[in-house]
C-alpha cells in the first residue's frame, strides 16, 4: 500500500508539472509576436515543456528550445520585447539583480537562466538559491524547490543568520504538496522570529499558515492569522478573500460578505474567487 501510494503521488506530481510547464510555455509563445504561424513551430519544440515536466530533458534543453525559436527566425520580438541572456562577464550580484527583474515580470524561464548562471559562479549564493526555488515551485518542481530552500536554510544557519524567506517558501511548498503539519512548523519557526522578518515575508507566513489551517478544516483557528495580516495591510486581497472563505465555511455569511465586496473592489482580477463571491452574496440577500 505504501509503495503504491508513493508511485501514484510521483505520477501525479509529474503530470501536474508537465501540465503547468506546457501551459507556461504556450503562454510564453502566445505572449510574443510570432512572424510565422504557430504551425511553423517544430513539433519537438511544442513537446519540450511536456518532456521537461516528465523529466526526459534537462532545464538547459528546455531553455534552449526557446532560444532556438529566436535564433531561427520563428520567434520575432518587437522593439519593446528584448530577451536578455547572462553574460560571462557579469558578477554574481549582477546576474541575480537581472534575474530578479525578470522574475518580477513573470519571465520565469529567462530568470532561471540568470539564477543558474549565478549559481555556477557561486553555488552557495543564498539569494540565487531562493529565487531559483521560487521558479521551480512555479513550474511544479516542488521537490527541487524544497531542496533549494532547505539548503539555503542550512547554509544561513551555519553562518549564524537564518534566511526566513527560505523558511516561509519551504513551508509554502510543503503546504501545496507534502505534509501540511510540516508546513506549519516552517511557518511557526518564521513567526516565532517575526521581529526579524521583512513585512512581505511576515505577511506570507501569516496568510499561508491561515490557508494551511483552513485547508485542514480548522476554519476558526485560521482567522487570527488573517486578522493579524489585515492589521498590517488592511487592503491585502489574499487575507481578505481567505478570511471571507473561512467565515463562509463557518456559516458566518454576513461577516464574509463585506470582505468579499472589499476584495472585489480592490482586485483587478476577481474571477479566480468569483464563484465564492456569488454564493455568499446570494446567501446574504436571502437573509
Amino acid at each position: 500500500m505504501f509503495d503504491k501510494t508513493c508511485n501514484n503521488q510521483q505520477k501525479a506530481v509529474k503530470l501536474l508539472r508537465a501540465l503547468v510547464l506546457t501551459t507556461i510555455f504556450l503562454i510564453f509563445l502566445s505572449g510574443l509576436f510570432l512572424q510565422n504561424s504557430y504551425a511553423a513551430v517544430p513539433d519537438w519544440i511544442k513537446n519540450t515543456a511536456l518532456w521537461y515536466g516528465e523529466g526526459k530533458i534537462s532545464e538547459t534543453e528546455f531553455l534552449n528550445a526557446i532560444r532556438y525559436l529566436v535564433d531561427n527566425g520563428i520567434l520575432n520580438l518587437n522593439e519593446n520585447q528584448v530577451i536578455a541572456h547572462p553574460d560571462s562577464s557579469d558578477t554574481t550580484q549582477e546576474l541575480i539583480e537581472q534575474g530578479v527583474e525578470e522574475l518580477q515580470n513573470s519571465n520565469n524561464v529567462i530568470a532561471l537562466e540568470f539564477f543558474n548562471a549565478a549559481l555556477e559562479k557561486d553555488p552557495k549564493d543564498i539569494q540565487a538559491m531562493i529565487n531559483k526555488g521560487i521558479i521551480l515551485a512555479r513550474q511544479g518542481n516542488f521537490n527541487g524547490a524544497k531542496q533549494l530552500f532547505d539548503n539555503a536554510i542550512k547554509l544561513t544557519e551555519q553562518r549564524g543568520t537564518v534566511d526566513y524567506r527560505a523558511v516561509v517558501n519551504a513551508g509554502i511548498v510543503m503546504s501545496i504538496y507534502g505534509d501540511p503539519n510540516e508546513a506549519i512548523k516552517y511557518f511557526d519557526r518564521a513567526l516565532a522570529n517575526d521581529d526579524k522578518l521583512r513585512q512581505e515575508t511576515l505577511m506570507a507566513a501569516l496568510i499561508n499558515k491561515g490557508v494551511t489551517l483552513m485547508e485542514q478544516g480548522h476554519y476558526e483557528d485560521s482567522l487570527p492569522y488573517f486578522d493579524r495580516a489585515l492589521e498590517i495591510e488592511p487592503d491585502r486581497i489574499g487575507a481578505l478573500v481567505n478570511k471571507a472563505n473561512a467565515l463562509q465555511e463557518l456559516h458566518r455569511d454576513k461577516e464574509a460578505f463585506p470582505l468579499f465586496i472589499k476584495a472585489h473592489q480592490l482586485s483587478k482580477d476577481p474571477l479566480s474567487w468569483k464563484p465564492k463571491f456569488v454564493i455568499v452574496k446570494a446567501v446574504a440577500m436571502l437573509k
